[in-house]
């Protein structure tokens, strides 16, 4: 993938979202790109000639401020605060955060996922998956209780389509960043023919330094498989790479609930081919 240079997180005041905020900060830091806070400000309810809001009704420079005041409680023992630069948009937060993206730089998204026990806090929970399936740049999902460290263990899992020499180079140069070794996971599912992958051919030019192992994985219980590899291998980050969003929409769509519990054990990273990198 190209160079990060501007990253976006999501901010609604959660504990999830504030989370999401110090790991997207983190990574900022670590990659030394620029970070936007956006926060999506859901419109009132219209009945009749009444406007009655979903939420006490909070002006722009109330909510600045309060973001504001999150970064300052989250960079309290920092030298200096990070450059804030800070949105405040109103609408519906999923169709807010998929938009974003075809008006505005943005070469990552973050947002905040929670677990099943929390799944619906105001805008994160399905909010985060809708995003991450439709909007056109990748987008990171950031458990609640996932801290930011040094990738070390990287897992790269996609089907016959998205296991490319192109998206095989995008994983390594994101992956030399953390000097991170790279788990390749072919997946087949129940429903597509297995094509045999040659890796030797897909994997010549890798970055010098490199360490990478290929698997594959089958049946219909996908996500269980693959939380079951991560397990084992002790993954800290899952890359998702798709044609036309069919890979992934397919897991979310049969195993919502199991990829939600999946989503709240390590960051995942979610890559489109039509996203025009």
């Amino acid at each position: 993938m190209k160079k990060i240079n501007n990253i976006t997180v999501a901010v609604d005041l959660s504990v999830t979202a504030r989370n999401a905020y110090r790991y997207a900060n983190s990574l900022a830091q670590t990659l030394n790109a620029d970070l936007t806070i956006v926060h999506a400000k859901e419109n009132p309810m219209i009945v009749s000639d009444v406007m009655i809001p979903s939420f006490p009704l909070t002006n722009d420079s109330e909510l600045i401020e309060d973001i504001e005041e999150l970064v300052k409680e989250e960079n309290s023992g920092a030298d200096k605060l990070p450059n804030l630069n800070i949105k405040v948009l109103t609408g519906d937060p999923a169709t807010i955060l998929i938009e974003l993206p075809k008006h505005t730089a943005i070469d990552l998204m973050v947002i905040g996922t929670t677990g099943l026990s929390d799944v619906l806090t105001k805008l994160f929970g399905s909010v985060s998956l809708l995003v991450s399936n439709r909007a056109q740049c990748p987008v990171l999902l950031v458990p609640r209780d996932v801290k930011f460290q040094n990738v070390k263990q990287l897992l790269f899992a996609g089907d016959y389509d998205s296991m490319t020499s192109e998206n095989v180079k995008k994983i390594t140069d994101f992956a030399s960043i953390f000097h991170a070794d790279i788990h390749f996971v072919h997946v087949v599912n129940e429903e597509e023919e297995e094509k045999e992958i040659n890796w030797t051919e897909l994997l010549t030019g890798n970055q010098a330094g490199i360490t990478s192992t290929q698997s594959t994985i089958y049946g219909e219980d996908v996500v269980n498989e693959l939380k079951q590899y991560a397990d084992a291998e002790q993954i800290d980050m899952m890359v998702f790479v798709s044609k036309h969003r069919n890979f992934w929409a397919n897991i979310t769509h049969k195993s919502v609930t199991q990829n939600m519990a999946l989503s709240s054990v390590i960051p995942l990273l979610v890559m489109h081919l039509d996203d025009g990198e």
